[in-house]
């Protein structure tokens, strides 16, 4: 495994063969990183490239861009996992981070009725979205995503229940489904660009909200005999889904 750092820049950084870097990208690859002078480093971004460059001398933030190449990462299927609150942070955190792992397009994130966590002030609640966008952007560093997954909020079930026809099939996982997820999901032969996965609490969905979700297009299914916890079921989905579109 190759140990050159990563990171993620804005376009607009990369101008021709110079970049100059974020002062919290400065920050890390100079304090934490301890890079020198002529070290390599790669930029992403965001728009599919990457882009290898040398890390320059004393505090400049630009470096020299000696050559760009498309990052081919990303999965044909985009997956958006719609996650209901869990009832930790560590929880809600291990579904980002790993998701984004796996591949994972983007994440909503929801209060469902039977979650333990609510929402908190405003201040609080902001603090804990730019932590959920650190740990997104630090685990598409990490597993060299060529874009970064978007995270959402949505205060309402129903706000998420709205956006289900935007998706070529929305599953609603359930343990008590009758159909299992590998029967729903369309042949290879069969487009299917979008795919959201909706994943409840602790506690699961109730009745209510599994109506709601399936008078809209969410189909109920289940991942097999075992009763998976909240923060592995997304995790399970999203393998089996881009194991049978990955070429």
């Amino acid at each position: 495994m190759s140990t050159t750092p990563r990171f993620f820049v804005p376009p607009e950084a990369i101008v021709g063969s110079e970049a100059v870097l974020p002062p919290e990208v400065l920050h890390h690859a100079r304090t934490v990183l301890r890079l020198r002078p002529g070290e390599i480093l790669i930029l992403h971004d965001g728009r599919g490239f990457a882009h290898e460059a040398i890390f320059g001398e004393g505090k400049s933030s630009t470096v020299v861009v000696r050559r760009s190449y498309p990052l081919k990462t990303e999965p044909v299927l985009r997956i958006t996992v719609a996650q209901a609150l869990t009832r930790t942070g560590e929880k809600m955190e291990q579904v980002l981070q790993h998701g984004t792992e796996i591949g994972a397009a983007g994440f909503i994130v929801f209060p469902a009725e039977r979650s333990v966590a609510r929402p908190e002030s405003a201040e609080k609640w902001e603090k804990r979205k730019e932590r959920w966008a650190a740990i997104v952007k630090s685990a598409s560093e990490q597993s060299r995503r060529a874009v970064l997954p978007t995270v959402e909020w949505e205060p309402r079930l129903a706000a998420v229940a709205e956006r289900l026809g935007r998706f070529d099939l929305a599953v609603v996982l359930h343990e008590s489904a009758e159909a299992a997820f590998r029967t729903v999901f369309p042949p290879p032969e069969t487009p299917i660009g979008t795919l959201l996965l909706l994943v409840g609490p602790e506690g699961g969905w109730t009745e209510n909200e599994v109506e709601v979700l399936a008078r809209v297009g969410g189909r109920p299914v289940n991942l097999g005999p075992r009763i998976l916890r909240t923060e592995t079921a997304a995790l399970a989905a999203l393998a089996q889904a881009l194991y049978a579109r990955e070429p």
